[in-house]
C-alpha cells in the first residue's frame, strides 16, 4: 500500500487499448501483444511517449557554472558504478517530438560547470511547485527556474549547484575525470556519452546529504520500487531441477517495499551535520573507498532504482537470468536500454558476474519489467543470488516458465518484455554498462487499461513509527539483487 502522500503520483499504463492500437499485433501461438521497434521519425513527431512501461524514478538535477543556474528534471537517473560511486544522467540532443527536444541551455551550464546536485523532494506542495516551474519555462529559459519556484536555495557543500532548502536528500557530484579501473585500463576518457537522441553524463558523487531526522532514525525513506499489477490469467510453473544452489554463502536481499533507514540497511556514516542535515563526504580515489566487507560495500544511502529481469540464451535452449537493479532507458531513438554488470573482484557482492560473458558473446538479450508478486519476489532473491555457473538451471529452479523466443527467453509472468541488440559497452571501474537498443516489445495480453501498471516514481517520507502494511526490507539498497 502506499503512502497517502504518494497517491496523487500514481502512473498507470497503458492509457488506451493496444487491441486497438495499429502499432501492436495480438501474437498468434502466445497471450501476447508484439510491437517491433524503432519508430519512424514522423511517428515519433506525433507521439514519443515510451511505446511501453518501464518503472523509472524522477529526480531534481540543478547545476552551475559560477554565473547561471540550471533546473531540470530527470526520468531514469541511475547508480551505474560504486568504485568510484557514479551516477548518469540522460538529456535529450535532438527534436524528437514536443516531449522530447533538445535540453541545451541546461545542458551548456551542466558542461561550463562540470558539477551538479541531484536531489528529492517529498511529495507536496514544494514539489509541485518545482515540477510547474519546469513545466511552464522552457530550455531557453532553464536559467530562471529556480527564481520561479520563490522556494530558498542554498549552496551545495562541494560545488556551486543550488540546493533546495525543502530536499531530504542531496546528491552532490562532478562530471568524472580520465582515471583508470583497478586492473589499469583506462575509464571516462570523457565525461560523457552521445547514445542515440540523448546525451548521457557520468558524475562522481562526492558528498552525500541526508535530512537529520531521517539519518537519525525518526523518519523514513518510503520507495516502492516496482509496480503493482494483478495478473489475469496464470501460467506454468517448471518443477525444480536438480542442482539447485541452497549453500549459506552471502546472500543479498531484496524487497520493493524499501524502507531507510531501518533494523536491516547499513546506517548512514556522516561526517558532520550542517543546515539541518547529515553530510558524508566519499574519498576522491576508487582505492579509498573500497571496503572489503560485504556489507560495507554496499551503498552509502537510498538511491532510487528500479530491477530489470535480463534475460539470455546462454545456450540454445537453456535460459539465463539476471535481475539487475541497475537497469534504465538512457535514449528515446533509438530507445536504448542501459544494464550495468559488475565486472571487478571486489568482493562476493562486487564480482564478476557470469552473465557478463553471456552478454558479450550473444550479443542480445531481454529486459523484463518484475512486479509486486511474493513468488515472483522469491524468484528474483534466488535469481540474484544464484550464478549461472553454479546451477545451470537457475531459471527453472527460480520457478519462472520461459517462452522460448529466438532473441531472448521472455519470462512468461512479467508483463512487459524489452528485446535488445547489444550496440555498445563502458567499461566505468567496477561495472560494465552494456547499451542495448530495444528491437521488439511484448506485452501479456491481460495488461489493459482496466488492468493497467500501476507506478509512483516518488519516495514519501514517513514517521518511522507509521505502519504502512509492508514487508521488514532486508539489504542495504533496491538494488541489491544482482549487477
Amino acid at each position: 500500500m502506499l503512502p497517502e502522500s504518494l497517491k496523487k503520483h500514481v502512473y498507470e499504463w497503458p492509457r488506451t487499448s493496444l487491441h486497438a492500437d495499429s502499432h501492436w499485433r495480438r501474437m498468434e501461438s502466445y497471450p501476447l501483444y508484439e510491437r517491433a521497434m524503432p519508430e519512424t521519425p514522423e511517428e515519433l513527431a506525433l507521439d514519443s511517449r515510451w511505446p511501453a512501461f518501464f518503472p523509472c524514478p524522477i529526480s531534481l538535477i540543478t547545476t552551475s557554472d559560477g554565473v547561471q543556474e540550471g533546473l531540470e528534471k530527470e526520468v531514469g537517473a541511475s547508480i551505474v558504478n560504486r568504485f568510484p560511486y557514479v551516477i548518469a544522467l540522460s538529456f535529450c540532443r535532438a527534436t524528437l517530438s514536443e516531449r522530447h527536444h533538445i535540453r541545451q541551455k541546461f545542458t551548456d551550464i551542466l558542461e561550463r560547470g562540470g558539477c551538479a546536485a541531484i536531489q528529492f523532494l517529498p511529495p507536496d506542495q514544494d514539489l509541485d511547485t518545482v515540477m510547474t516551474a519546469i513545466a511552464s519555462l522552457s530550455d531557453r529559459d532553464a536559467s530562471l527556474r529556480i527564481a520561479q519556484t520563490g522556494l530558498p536555495v542554498r549552496r551545495a557543500i562541494t560545488n556551486n549547484a543550488p540546493v533546495f532548502e525543502a530536499a531530504y536528500m542531496v546528491y552532490e557530484a562532478r562530471l568524472v575525470k580520465p582515471s583508470t579501473d583497478f586492473d589499469g585500463n583506462p575509464i571516462y576518457e570523457t565525461p560523457w556519452k552521445d547514445v542515440g537522441s540523448h546525451r548521457i553524463y557520468f558524475l562522481e558523487i562526492n558528498a552525500i546529504q541526508l535530512r537529520e531526522d531521517i539519518a537519525d532514525g525518526q523518519m523514513q525513506i518510503a520507495w516502492r520500487s516496482l509496480p503493482s499489477w494483478q495478473p489475469q490469467f496464470t501460467v506454468p510453473t517448471p518443477d525444480p531441477v536438480s542442482g539447485r544452489d541452497d549453500s549459506k554463502r552471502y546472500r543479498k536481499g531484496y524487497t520493493p517495499h524499501y524502507r531507510f533507514p531501518s533494523a536491516s540497511t547499513a546506517a548512514f556514516e556522516a561526517d558532520y551535520s550542517q543546515d539541518g542535515m547529515k553530510v558524508k563526504h566519499l574519498p576522491p580515489l576508487p582505492k579509498d573507498q573500497v571496503e572489503v566487507d560485504n556489507d560495507r560495500a554496499r551503498w552509502p544511502c537510498f538511491f532510487p532504482s528500479s530491477a530489470g529481469m535480463i534475460t539470455t540464451w546462454a545456450e540454445p535452449g537453456l535460459p539465463n537470468l539476471m535481475p539487475c537493479g541497475s537497469t534504465t532507458i538512457l535514449s528515446r531513438h533509438p530507445l536504448v536500454f542501459a544494464v550495468a554488470v559488475s565486472y571487478a573482484a571486489i568482493n562476493q557482492r562486487y564480482a564478476p558476474r557470469a552473465s557478463l560473458g553471456i552478454l558479450r558473446k550473444t550479443g542480445k538479450f531481454g529486459c523484463g519489467v518484475p512486479f509486486v508478486n511474493d513468488a515472483l519476489l522469491d524468484s528474483i532473491c534466488y535469481a540474484g543470488n544464484t550464478s549461472f555457473a553454479n546451477d545451470r538451471n537457475k531459471v527453472a529452479n527460480a520457478g519462472l516458465h520461459v517462452y522460448p523466443f529466438d532473441w531472448a527467453p521472455v519470462l512468461a509472468s512479467l508483463p512487459v518484455h524489452f528485446d535488445c541488440e547489444v550496440i555498445g559497452e563502458l567499461r566505468l571501474g567496477t561495472h560494465i554498462l552494456f547499451l542495448g537498443e530495444v528491437r521488439r516489445v511484448l506485452t501479456r495480453a491481460d495488461v489493459t487499461p482496466e488492468n493497467p501498471l500501476q507506478w509512483c516514481p516518488w519516495a514519501a517520507v514517513v514517521p518511522t513509527s507509521q505502519n504502512l502494511n509492508v514487508a521488514e526490507p532486508v539489504g542495504n539498497s533496491v538494488s541489491s539483487v544482482a549487477k
